[in-house]
């Protein structure tokens, strides 16, 4: 099993399509039950904790924190290079015609 840091797995779980096992352990986190370092450190013994270290997860979960690492590790002008371009929030709408 790679390393995991705190870091990867906090923004693991802040992303939109992050899994739920994972989900459940940073609730757990919120809660103040265990924190992303004892996680990572392996001295945690709660079990959302525990449940992102199974035989499943390494399955399931592994290659999306994996995913996720890769993309921190990236130096930042790569990471731009990726980002989508943010609209223009200043279009003016009203000179718009809409069809149904």
């Amino acid at each position: 099993m790679p390393p995991l840091s705190a870091e990867v797995l906090s923004e693991a779980a802040r992303r939109p399509h992050a899994p739920p096992r994972l989900l459940r352990a940073a609730d757990a986190v919120l809660d103040g039950r265990f924190t992303w370092d004892e996680v990572a450190g392996g001295r945690c013994e709660h079990p959302f904790a525990q449940s992102l270290f199974t035989p499943k997860a390494e399955e399931t979960l592994w290659p999306y924190l994996r995913e996720v690492a890769d993309e921190l590790a990236e130096p930042p002008d790569r990471q731009a290079e990726r980002e989508p371009a943010a609209e223009d929030d200043d279009e003016d709408f009203s000179l718009r015609t809409y069809r149904r």
